[in-house]
C-alpha cells in the first residue's frame, strides 16, 4: 500500500455552491442523454463512463470549479487551443506518457472508450500512432480532451467532483435550449439572431470548460511529478476544490511506489 502522509484539503460551504455560475445541481444525474450527432456513441458515452466513477475512492488534487485560480495561464491557453485540437493532442499525449507503461505506444483511437460503430471499429484504429493522435485531437477536439481526462480518472480511480455534474446538467440545458430556439427560428425569422447568439454562448461555454479540463489535467500530472499521489475521498466531507481557503478537511495521499511524500507535497 505504501507509506501514507496527511494532505490538508479545503472545505466547501453551501454559500460557495449557491454562487456557482452554472446554477445547476451538483448531484449525479440518473442517466445521460446527449443530443446532436453521435448521441450516446460520443459525448453521452463519455459522460456515462464518467458517472461510473461516482463511487471511486480518490479525487482530483483540485476540482474544476477552482482550477482556473490555481492554473490561470494553463486554463487560458487550454481554452484558446481547444477548438483547434492543440489542447486535446497535448492532454492525450501527456496522460499516456504519465500513466501508461508504454506511453504513446499504448495509444488507440478514443482509447477504446467508444465501441464499434457500423463498419468502423474504433477500438483497433491507429494503435500507437502519433498521426492517429493528431487526427483524433484535431477532428474531435473537445471529445478527445474528455477522453484524456476520463483515461486519467480510470488509471487513478478518480471520482468526479460536484462541478462535473453541474457541467453535465448545464451542457444538457444549453443543448436543449439551442435545439428548441433553432427549430422555432425556422418558422420565425426574427429569432434567427437569437439562435445564433445562443449557439455562440454554447461555444464559449464549451471553450471555457475545455480550458478548465486542460488545466486540471496539467495540475494533476504536475502533482504526480515525483510519484503518483492519490488523494482519498472522505465520505461526508467536502471535496478539496478551493485553493487558499482555510484547511478544514484532512485527506490521505499515497504513492504507488511506496516512497514517502516530501514535506512540500504533504502540505
Amino acid at each position: 500500500a505504501g507509506d501514507r502522509k496527511l494532505v490538508r484539503g479545503c472545505g466547501r460551504t453551501a454559500h460557495s455552491d449557491a454562487a456557482m455560475c452554472f446554477f445547476c445541481p451538483d448531484t449525479p444525474p440518473d442517466k445521460v442523454q446527449a443530443l446532436g450527432k453521435g448521441g450516446l456513441g460520443t459525448r453521452g458515452q463519455a459522460n456515462e463512463h464518467m458517472l461510473g466513477h461516482a463511487n471511486d475512492p480518490h479525487q482530483f488534487a483540485i476540482g474544476m470549479k477552482h482550477v482556473c485560480q490555481a492554473e490561470p495561464g494553463c486554463c487560458i491557453l487550454s481554452g484558446i487551443g481547444a477548438p483547434c485540437g492543440f489542447t486535446a493532442c497535448w492532454a492525450r499525449k501527456a496522460v499516456l506518457e504519465k500513466y501508461e507503461q508504454n506511453g504513446l505506444d499504448d495509444f488507440v483511437c478514443f482509447q477504446r472508450y467508444i465501441p464499434k460503430c457500423c463498419c468502423i471499429d474504433f477500438t483497433n484504429q491507429c494503435p500507437g500512432g502519433t498521426c492517429g493522435l493528431i487526427l483524433e485531437g484535431c477532428c474531435c477536439p473537445i471529445f478527445s480532451l474528455s477522453i484524456a481526462r476520463i483515461h486519467m480518472m480510470d488509471r487513478k480511480n478518480l471520482r468526479p467532483d460536484p462541478c462535473d455534474y453541474q457541467l453535465i446538467h448545464c451542457s444538457n440545458a444549453l443543448q436543449c435550449l439551442s435545439c428548441i430556439v433553432s427549430i422555432v427560428a425556422i418558422f420565425v425569422e426574427e429569432l434567427e439572431e437569437i439562435a445564433q447568439i445562443i449557439d455562440l454562448i454554447a461555444d464559449l461555454f464549451t471553450c471555457s470548460v475545455a480550458g478548465c479540463m486542460g488545466a486540471q489535467v496539467h495540475h494533476e500530472i504536475k502533482n504526480d511529478a515525483n510519484g503518483i499521489v492519490y488523494v482519498d475521498v472522505v465520505e461526508g466531507v467536502p471535496i478539496n476544490d478551493t485553493p487558499g481557503s482555510p484547511p478544514v478537511v484532512t485527506a490521505y495521499a499515497t504513492r504507488v511506489d511506496g516512497a514517502p511524500l516530501s514535506d512540500e507535497m504533504a502540505r
